[in-house]
């Protein structure tokens, strides 16, 4: 038998068995990803301790409302820091909750602009959310640019389930 005889047989053996642990590899992420998704069901750990922050297994839409004061006349640009401000505060809250930061990754990180007229509405909006069991972030401006320091601008409301969202901003115009 030849060297590249051998060469060739040992190629083709290593082909299969790269086949063989891609397949046995893959299987292994299906069941750790089946897995995961049943423990995410599970709602064993609900502790009143989270500050009444709600996780459910039936709802499977998750969202993230941002909630913009028009009466502030923002630019464009102030909107959108403002915004990402909140989106980054609401991240940093649900990361204390990881079902719930779970379930809205897995929902796509839906992320939806609504508005309102003032900042005692902001501030209800707030209120109506942890009352029924949703994070709340309110964002206040530094007022470096356009607006005065200390203004309340965006409240982030969630990540949490759609329809439990939808009781306290289902009736806001989008931004």
């Amino acid at each position: 038998m030849s060297i590249s005889q051998i060469f060739l047989e040992t190629a083709a053996d290593a082909k299969v068995g790269f086949t063989i642990a891609a397949i046995i590899g893959y299987c292994l992420y299906r069941i750790i990803a089946i897995t995961n998704r049943r423990r995410l069901k599970e709602p064993e750990d609900f502790n009143e301790s989270t500050n009444n922050v709600v996780y459910t297994d039936e709802y499977d839409n998750y969202k993230l409302i941002l909630v913009i004061r028009t009466d502030l006349k923002m630019g464009k640009g102030k909107v959108a820091a403002q915004c990402a401000h909140a989106a980054v505060a609401a991240y940093k809250a649900a990361i204390k909750h990881p079902k719930i930061l779970q379930s809205w990754e897995e929902c796509g990180q839906a992320k939806i602009t609504v508005k309102v007229d003032s900042e005692d509405a902001l501030k209800e909006i707030a209120k109506q959310a942890r009352a029924v069991g949703l994070l709340s972030n309110v964002i206040q401006d530094a007022g470096h640019t356009q607006i005065a320091p200390g203004s309340r601008t965006v409240c982030a409301i969630g990540p949490g389930p759609a329809p439990l969202i939808d009781q306290v901003t289902g009736h806001l115009k989008l931004f």
